[in-house]
């Protein structure tokens, strides 16, 4: 009996380590996706200031701000993810490429 009992834990452990392992996939992801995201919303500002032959200020303005409040969006579900992704798993590897994107952001575990 105890072998079984042995065998079933070893099982529900290598299962809980598989989850481990494809949250933390997930979330390196997610991150991946919005940096990647939120490049992209910088190039979509700047791209707004080519000026087209009938240029309209109201349009121009509610694109511009979209853009903006989107790219805050973006940004703030990555702080949120990158916090949530050290503290269940340590410190992320690619924390420089974060600071890129967020100056002035600094890993809440390394302070």
């Amino acid at each position: 009996m105890s072998t079984v009992t042995g065998t079933f834990k070893q099982i529900r452990e290598q299962r809980a380590q598989g989850l481990v392992e494809d949250v933390e996939l997930e979330y390196k992801r997610r991150i991946e996706d919005l940096c990647r995201e939120i490049k992209q919303y910088d190039r979509s500002a700047d791209s707004l200031l080519l000026v087209p032959t009938e240029f309209k200020p109201s349009a121009y303005m509610e694109k511009d701000l979209a853009l903006h409040l989107n790219k805050r969006n973006a940004t703030i579900k990555l702080e949120i993810a990158v916090d949530r992704y050290e503290y269940l798993f340590g410190p992320y590897a690619e924390a420089s490429r974060i600071s890129e994107i967020i100056p002035g952001w600094k890993s809440k575990i390394t302070e």
